[in-house]
């Protein structure tokens, strides 16, 4: 389903050139459940990243279901992350002034989904996380937990090739973290959905069909 290809990037920070990844070669085939692994500074974020189309390589490509989605405009990139692609991210992102419910519905509202139907798809999604009864509450007026949740059903809401997370557990406790955990697990198993998920806890490792692990920006163990 992926497919990475000697893909490398470098950040320029003032005078100094920072090689983020360095030729990292890697595929992915559909349904599975990767952790992306290593040491803060190994590439594995930006990795996620180039994979998401949340940034551009400095060379190399990404392939994901027979499409270069290296090569697209932006606008097109836009489309693509619309039909393919879910994220969930540590900071949860969520919009502070609006419901969960409004939170959850703005992927589909991006798409042009009719009205009736995002209603019926937000509802069930919050009752899949199990906040619908939390539908009408302003993120401050949720835990940590539950505002990850919220974000992990905005992710899933448009039926996603793939899901995107970001160390998504990086600001909930440990009981949080094995709910979010535990959930991850249960959509890939029941749905077959491909998640590809960032974390440096050890014992997150067991949950995972495979790890990726990154050093120095490149790649030590697939």
């Amino acid at each position: 389903m992926i497919e990475v290809a000697d893909l490398t990037k470098t950040y320029r920070m003032g005078d100094v050139l920072v090689h983020a990844l360095n030729g990292v070669s890697v595929t992915i085939a559909e349904g599975e459940f990767i952790g992306i692994t290593g040491a803060s500074g190994s590439g594995k974020s930006t990795l996620l990243h180039m994979i998401g189309l949340l940034d551009l390589p400095t060379s190399g490509s990404v392939t994901i279901s027979g499409e270069d989605v290296t090569s697209l405009s932006e606008y097109e990139r836009t489309l693509f992350r619309l039909e393919w692609l879910g994220y969930v991210f540590q900071e949860y992102a969520l919009m502070h002034d609006l419901t969960a419910f409004e939170n959850v519905a703005l992927p589909m509202m991006a798409r042009g989904v009719p009205e009736d139907e995002i209603r019926d798809r937000v509802l069930h999604m919050l009752d899949q996380v199990g906040l619908r009864a939390r539908a009408d509450h302003l993120p401050k007026e949720l835990s940590g937990g539950e505002q990850q949740r919220v974000a992990i059903a905005r992710g899933l809401v448009n039926d996603p090739g793939i899901l995107i997370a970001d160390e998504p557990c990086a600001n909930l406790d440990s009981e949080n973290s094995k709910a979010v955990l535990d959930l991850f697990a249960e959509i890939n198993r029941e749905r077959g959905q491909t998640v590809l998920m960032v974390s440096h806890e050890e014992w997150h490792m067991p949950y995972f069909d495979r790890v990726i692990r990154l050093k120095d920006g490149k790649i030590v163990e697939r």
